[in-house]
């Protein structure tokens, strides 16, 4: 369930709940992706239809956007990450949907915008969502309601891991044969395990035949060498109900539905995930729809019989989109809901609605939007696709095991008595505790985690602490009668794009959300349409399992420990920087003595005043969340070159796409221009035309600005947050082990990925990554610039010594001395006596 932005002058928000989101938006992840050689010493790759040159050397799987050049020669820094590996194949899916090329730009989502989300406020819309849900007997016991609804694939890896235990089973195991699982699904033996690379190689059509072969001649389970099943998902939007509620008022909305958002939306799943394909049509079963008519709710769309009975062509996932604009669906803040209405023999979700909002869409007068606001909604509709593609509290129950082929919670579905996070006992059904169980934290809140390999390995990455067991799940309710929520928990996953509430200014689509989905058996991941978060990145074990500010409460204010600095604070006057570094950002803390008698909890009350804290959803911790001085978070964005200000030209800021954020002595964070070095592994920085260098977390660095008139400390940020990507891209994609303090024995220690797959020797242990224009492979080029402007000079005569000073300053002192001099003359002037004049005698004229 998404909600749209409030009226201009407002803060944003947006919520998301279970199996849909409730948002209120503004942001974006990620990036586009193309084909890239994956040699270390590659020559050329391909971005959409230019040849790139490459530069030799690169690092094993990272190429750099400043050294790629086209065939005129010129460098790219377009942001984009390529694959490692062969070409992929375009997406064909069928739609209503008009694409224009303001829909398709937007694929490459590399521009990060400012969300929140809103919970209490359509708590009833959350918990009707959730009661359409259990309403399917599928839901509630995992029996289909058609057994017999199966659909048509290739060699589907889960089909052939089933015909070997039937032959091993009639033969009684007796004969050695070796059993399959899906990490033998590979180019080269590398597999679905550990090789998530293979989801592009052998080229491939949207059929999903094999290379250099007769897909004809592939029936399901005959060609037993298909070593690459999977291609990216084909999504075909059906927008029949969409269009029928259009009226004279609400044309312009759904234009904009249909052009930007769901377009935008649709491909960067396409680019995201691989599934293996339905062969042939997709067919939709009357059996799990509502009133076996109905995706849903009755108030959605209606589900065309074409698709029951002849399905629908080049698709693996059907969406079907309304405009509702119904009470039950429809809050005050509520952009959309989702969920899922559709599934093969598997439990992959083939068919899902979403109902916009309509009258959340606020367009102008022209009916259209700036490109902000237009994101903003694309990331709604991408959050509210997750939700129908898998990240769902109702969903994690259907998930298979990728190495047996088999389903991780047995069937039929029992319920069973339990205490939920809120610590209401209550009896309903969960996953196996293989994919989530429940633990309790230092602080005695209970939280539920999810445990599958690929989630707990991107979270052990994430957080340099080996010890996790998984990845928590939201441990505040999202809404009425919810027991572990359908996000990643807002304290430790606050900048996630499928977390509860979101940082007003980073919202990242990270390796973590993929890395779940693929742990359902269903899909492949494309990792380079993630980013690695910076929340916590690299801290270690305490930024998970301490509190984030110590010796709080009982009539005394917390401290800030080591490992929450950058991240949380403790003081409402407090301004510093988001943290990505990509926005300055003020202290959020709230005075929830003002809402009545609420309070919070006590394990979570961190200052002397019992009733102050930070966000409900953060577990009360205060974080550098919100504006100030009447600002909209676009304008604190460090990237944005126009947001510069007479102000900010006494400490040199500098804003644009590549500059940072930076705390400073001045009292709020302070844009320069940055760089990440990649091989001196550091971070620099450019004041007034002179470059610094972040050798070390939180070091402090005196510089000048304005030549020297002024001067300020700046504190560098924490190195993994600011520059995360030269920290184990992807978080190893599930795939390997970061080891933070890898070290070679010739030089200083760096962290490095050690592949699971002991051949994989790429960065990432997946994809070659285009590290954007931030990054640096060294620093040779950065030279100080310092310029003497038109002023310069006359600041010299007053800052520094004459021995110094240039001819244009002593021109400059002259001129002033000799000004100083007419107005010692003018103020002695006017104490001078003045001369009396005669008086003339006045001539009296007469008219004649």
């Amino acid at each position: 369930m998404m909600t749209m932005p409030m009226a201009r002058g407002r803060s944003r928000r947006r919520f998301a709940g279970a199996a849909f989101a409730m948002l209120v938006a503004s942001s974006s992840p990620s990036s586009s992706s193309s084909s890239s050689s994956s040699s270390s010493s590659s020559s050329s790759s391909v971005v959409g239809a230019t040849r790139i040159e490459l530069a030799p050397s690169s690092p094993r799987g990272l190429l750099f956007s400043s050294e790629m050049k086209d065939e005129e020669g010129e460098y790219h820094s377009n942001n984009r990450r390529l694959r490692r590996t062969g070409g992929d194949h375009e997406s064909t899916a069928m739609s209503d949907v008009d694409d224009d090329d303001g829909g398709r730009g937007g694929a490459a989502r590399g521009r990060v915008h400012p969300i929140r989300r809103i919970y209490r406020d359509s708590a009833s819309i959350r918990r009707r969502m959730e009661e359409l849900e259990n309403e399917s007997e599928y839901f509630r016991t995992g029996v289909r309601g058609d057994p017999n609804h199966r659909l048509l694939y290739l060699n589907h890896p889960f089909d052939r891991m089933r015909r070997e235990r039937e032959g091993r089973s009639k033969r009684g195991g007796l004969d050695g044969t070796k059993e399959t699982t899906m990490r033998d699904f590979g180019s080269g033996g590398g597999g679905w395990e550990f090789d998530s690379r293979n989801l592009q190689e052998g080229g491939g059509d949207n059929g999903g035949g094999t290379e250099g072969g007769d897909e004809a001649d592939v029936v399901d389970g005959a060609d037993e060498e298909d070593d690459n099943p999977f291609r990216p998902i084909r999504i075909h939007l059906e927008t029949a109900a969409l269009d029928a509620e259009r009226t004279s008022t609400n044309g312009p909305q759904i234009d904009f539905v249909k052009n930007s958002i769901l377009p935008r939306m649709r491909d960067y799943w396409t680019e995201a995930l691989s599934v293996v394909p339905v062969e042939g049509n997709l067919l939709i079963s009357s059996a799990d729809l509502q009133g076996r008519l109905y995706c849903g709710d009755t108030e959605f769309s209606e589900v065309p019989a074409a698709h029951m009975s002849d399905g629908v062509s080049n698709a693996d996932l059907v969406l079907y989109v309304s405009g509702v604009p119904s009470a039950r669906f429809c809050g005050p803040s509520t952009l959309a809901v989702a969920v899922a209405c559709n599934f093969d023999q598997f439990d992959r979700p083939t068919a899902g609605a979403i109902n916009f909002c309509l009258d959340q869409i606020d367009l102008d007068e022209s009916g259209s939007v700036s490109e902000s606001i237009t994101q903003d909604n694309v990331d709604v509709a991408v959050h509210e696709a997750a939700h129908v593609l898998g990240m769902s509290s109702n969903s994690y129950r259907f998930f298979w095991d990728p190495e047996t082929g088999t389903e991780r919670t047995a069937r039929p579905f029992t319920s069973q008595s339990v205490v939920c996070v809120d610590g209401v006992e209550r009896t309903l059904v969960l996953p196996d505790e293989n994919t989530m169980k429940f633990f309790i934290a230092t602080s005695g809140q209970r939280y539920a985690s999810i445990v599958t390999a690929k989630v707990a390995t991107v979270a052990r990455n994430q957080f340099d602490c080996q010890d996790l067991e998984g990845a928590q799940l939201e441990n505040q309710p999202t809404g009425e009668n919810s027991c572990t929520g359908d996000h990643w928990d807002e304290r430790m996953f606050y900048p996630e794009a499928l977390s509860g509430v979101i940082s007003p200014t980073t919202n990242v689509l990270s390796p973590l959300t993929l890395a779940l989905l693929e742990d359902s058996g269903w899909y492949k991941g494309n990792y380079t349409k993630t980013n690695v978060s910076p929340w916590g990145h690299g801290v270690g074990c305490d930024f998970v399992t301490s509190p984030c500010l110590v010796g709080g409460g009982d009539g005394r204010d917390g401290t800030l420990p080591s490992y929450s600095k950058g991240f949380f604070c403790n003081k409402a006057s407090s301004r510093g920087c988001s943290p990505s570094c990509t926005h300055k950002m003020a202290c959020t803390v709230i005075d929830y003595s003002l809402k009545g008698d609420y309070l919070p909890p006590v394990q979570f009350q961190y200052f002397s005043d019992a009733g102050v804290g930070g966000p409900r959803e953060a577990d009360y911790c205060p974080v550098f969340g919100s504006v100030y001085s009447g600002l909209k978070p676009e304008a604190l964005d460090c990237r944005i070159k126009d947001n510069g200000d007479s102000i900010d030209v006494i400490y040199s800021e500098e804003y644009g796409e590549n500059s940072m954020c930076f705390e400073t002595t001045s009292g709020e964070g302070r844009c320069y221009t940055a760089r990440c070095i990649y091989e001196d592994f550091n971070l620099q920085l450019q004041v007034d035309g002179k470059w610094y260098t972040c050798q070390n977390d939180f070091e402090q660095i005196e510089v000048s600005t304005l030549s020297g008139a002024f001067g300020t400390t700046v504190t560098c940020p924490r190195l993994s947050s600011a520059c995360p990507d030269m920290f184990c891209p992807s978080n190893c994609a599930g795939r390997g082990t970061c080891v933070f303090d890898y070290t070679d024995g010739t030089g200083a220690p760096r962290p490095k990925c050690q592949c699971f797959d002991e051949s994989d020797e790429s960065a990432g242990c997946s994809d070659s990554f285009v590290l954007d224009g931030k990054y640096l492979r060294d620093g040779k080029g950065l030279q100080d610039t310092i310029q003497t402007s038109f002023f310069e000079p006359l600041i010299a005569v007053f800052v520094d010594h004459p021995d110094t000073w240039t001819t244009a300053s002593w021109a400059w002192a002259a001129a002033l001395f000799v000004v100083f001099l007419l107005m010692i003359l003018c103020i002695c002037s006017s104490f001078w006596p003045e001369k009396e004049k005669p008086k003339k005698l006045r001539q009296t004229r007469f008219a004649v």
